[in-house]
């Protein structure tokens, strides 16, 4: 944490929730949030359990950090696996409570870079964890690479999906009302021009604060992969796509695979998604 008052960027993003109301039921949640949940079931089953490379989940121990609506633990819950969910942000849980609350999955709020906040919850030895386009929202990459080092089981599986650094809309930008803000790579832009040049379009001020703050933790695949070895995981699998998995759902493009992805500048302006099974290592 930073020094003084100064929250990390993955907890000054919740106070876009600032004054919002939990739902009391599962009618009360928003569309775009109804859209997240189907999207994270859609994904499970229509890439990621056949991308983990495991063929039966009967039985296996899942926990998803950052799990949101928690739809994907639903299709892996159906599969018969044992599911958890760790989620920070109080709306997305109170979500994923209501629209999950007459299965078994089980539900946690709490931090991965802080394990005071989930260790009376979560026994460690899950046989798989996801953190799908979470990471990149985390300042301190390496603690939280570290406490899911110390959660995974010994042959377990991880599977971590980011947008890296350089990419064109690793800012999040597409989240911008005007289209004058959906630029691709705007982001890079310094931050006094990137958030003046917001100003002029009309974003508002709390907008701009989690624009601002979406930058500060991006990644670049070449600095993530050191992250990774540091924290003790060998990479079993690596997909970098031009066209990820996900926009089937969202836009119904084909998945693609990043065609310049051996030559390192390429490989980071034009993968839009890095995607990693990965394993403790010496453990195969």
């Amino acid at each position: 944490m930073k020094q003084g008052s100064q929250l990390p960027p993955h907890l000054t993003l919740l106070k876009r929730e600032a004054g919002r109301e939990n739902p009391q039921s599962a009618s009360d949640i928003n569309d775009r949030s109804m859209r997240a949940y189907r999207e994270q079931y859609w994904y499970g089953g229509n890439f990621l359990a056949n991308y983990i490379g495991i063929e039966d989940y009967i039985g296996k121990r899942i926990l998803e950090v950052g799990s949101a609506e928690a739809g994907l633990l639903k299709f892996f819950h159906e599969l018969g696996a044992r599911c958890t969910g760790m989620e920070l942000s109080s709306l997305r849980f109170s979500h994923s409570k209501l629209l999950n609350d007459t299965s078994e999955i089980k539900l946690v709020r709490g931090d991965i870079c802080n394990p005071d906040s989930y260790k009376e919850s979560l026994a460690e030895g899950f046989d798989i964890i996801v953190i799908r386009d979470v990471i990149e929202h985390i300042e301190d990459k390496l603690s939280a690479l570290s406490n899911v080092f110390n959660l995974l089981s010994e042959d377990g599986r991880l599977f971590i999906s980011f947008p890296p650094r350089y990419c064109p809309y690793a800012g999040h930008q597409q989240t911008v009302k005007n289209f004058l803000g959906k630029i691709p790579y705007i982001h890079l832009l310094p931050n006094s021009l990137y958030s003046a040049y917001l100003r002029m379009i009309g974003h508002p001020e709390t907008g701009i604060d989690y624009l601002l703050a979406t930058k500060l933790t991006r990644i670049s695949i070449h600095r993530m992969e050191g992250f990774i070895r540091e924290a003790g995981f060998k990479i079993l699998r690596r997909g970098l796509f031009f066209s990820r998995p996900t926009y089937r759902f969202r836009f119904h493009f084909p998945t693609l695979r990043n065609p310049l992805a051996g030559l390192p500048g390429f490989r980071e302006v034009l993968t839009n998604g890095a995607l990693y099974v990965l394993m403790k290592r010496g453990n195969d």
